[in-house]
């Protein structure tokens, strides 16, 4: 059978003194398995077949752990959508422009590159990784409650910072337990679980105009705020620490794959593409597509619809091809949907685009979550997810936030989503460029 280091499950072969750890020494596969299997053996009730859609429809309803993983999953992202699509615009609405927006996200991003890959270091090393995915959410909360009750420029400042500081990590950790809370039982249904995160963020974004209506922003904040705080509640479905790990730790330094230099090269060009655009994204439908802020969250959850099937599919679609092909396929389909969003002149037009995103963008972020887990060692695997998920786009962001802002400001829709398509694009050149280096041997590197 071929080797290939592009899979969610690893077969582990025994590893060789310097051999980097996800190289062709590992035969790595992405599964397909039913999602009533996370807990227990599937029930089989009465002449039913235990994989009939009956018997998985009474199974998954009996395992509690899955429903409370998949209700995670809704919550996690639920939060996000509630506000997601306001807070920048609310910004404009207090006079914040354009180019402060852009400095906000990178200075939002300095704190990011500093103090994320600092905790997820911390967390890998005393095995409290649910601890740090409460910390993050917490702040989350603690930001809209800002938001909420303090309308200074100060203060707003502060809660812009402190929910960058805590979304993408949170969301990156959350992955991470994610993968490994479905190795460990030998399941590989991501896309399925990672579906109910779009579902979340749809639904979401739908109350998020009904709550708009009722209460403006005041109201969006404090309900994610409280969202957040389920969230922690639910998240008790990881364990406090990883008996996985445990097993797996050992005190010799593994080296790294060369791929994880590849792909962080990637992501600092992807980042600054998708991470750029999707800050002014909103703002580009509002004051250029002419949607009345009160109608923005139709569009937001139109956007998490349309990702919802595509995500629950991936799980047939990934095992059929190469992650890294996934990846790069995902990168170029979000360049090219980047392009066309400046392109775009009227409403009408843009709703077919967004079919488009729904099915590049599940594509390229479960590639690339599993591409990183399975080029990392098990001791690693989520400060390396906080490196490549995290630090690489705070690092782009720090670097060209205020510049992207300007060249919204001062260049125009076409031209600044057209420059947000071409970083994209380098992203995906780098990986094509590097392919063959996600299965070379190192031996100096430390992981």
């Amino acid at each position: 059978m071929r080797n290939r280091a592009d899979g969610l499950a690893v077969n582990a072969k025994p590893q060789l003194a310097g051999e980097p750890y996800g190289s062709l020494q590992e035969e790595v596969q992405y599964h397909r398995l039913d999602a009533s299997n996370i807990d227990r053996p599937p029930l089989r009730i009465g002449r039913e077949r235990a994989d009939s859609p009956v018997s998985m429809l009474f199974a998954l309803r009996n395992r509690f752990g899955s429903i409370r993983l998949a209700a995670l999953q809704f919550l996690s992202l639920g939060g996000i959508g509630i506000v997601w699509p306001y807070v920048n615009v609310y910004l404009t609405d207090q006079g914040f422009s354009g180019t402060l927006i852009g400095t906000l996200g990178s200075a939002g991003a300095f704190l990011s590159l500093i103090l994320t890959p600092l905790l997820n270091q911390i967390a890998d090393r005393l095995l409290l990784h649910r601890r740090l995915f409460i910390l993050y959410m917490g702040g989350f909360a603690l930001a809209n409650i800002i938001f909420a009750i303090a309308p200074h420029h100060l203060l707003l400042i502060l809660a812009v910072l402190l929910s960058r500081l805590t979304i993408s990590p949170s969301l990156t950790l959350g992955m991470q337990l994610t993968i490994t809370f479905l190795m460990s039982r030998g399941k590989a249904i991501l896309g399925r679980l990672r579906s109910f995160a779009s579902l979340g963020f749809t639904l979401a974004s739908l109350l998020a105009g009904q709550l708009f209506a009722l209460g403006g922003y005041p109201l969006l904040f404090w309900v994610a705020a409280f969202i957040a705080l389920l969230t922690m509640l639910t998240s008790t479905i990881f364990p406090d620490k990883s008996r996985e790990k445990e097993k797996t730790e050992d005190k010799s330094r593994q080296p790294r794959n060369r791929g994880f230099y590849v792909m962080a090269a990637s992501q600092f060009f992807v980042a600054m593409g998708t991470y750029n655009m999707y800050s002014f994204i909103f703002i580009h439908f509002n004051q250029n597509l002419g949607v009345p802020s009160a109608h923005i969250g139709l569009w937001a959850a139109l956007m998490g619809a349309v990702e919802f099937p595509f995500f629950f599919l991936m799980d047939a679609i990934l095992p059929k091809v190469r992650i890294r092909i996934a990846y790069i396929i995902g990168m170029l389909g979000t360049s090219l949907f980047a392009f066309l969003l400046g392109v775009v002149p009227s409403l009408p037009l843009l709703a077919p685009l967004l079919i488009l995103r729904g099915l590049v963008w599940p594509c390229y972020q479960l590639s690339s979550f599993t591409l990183v887990n399975a080029i990392s060692h098990p001791r690693n695997a989520a400060t390396n997810q906080a490196i490549l998920q995290v630090t690489m786009p705070s690092i782009a962001l720090l670097l060209t936030g205020s510049l992207f802002g300007w060249a919204y400001d001062n260049l125009g829709a076409s031209a600044f989503f057209s420059l947000s398509a071409l970083m994209t694009a380098i992203g995906a050149c780098i990986v094509i460029a590097g392919f063959r280096l996600f299965d070379a041997r190192q031996v100096v590197s430390s992981a």
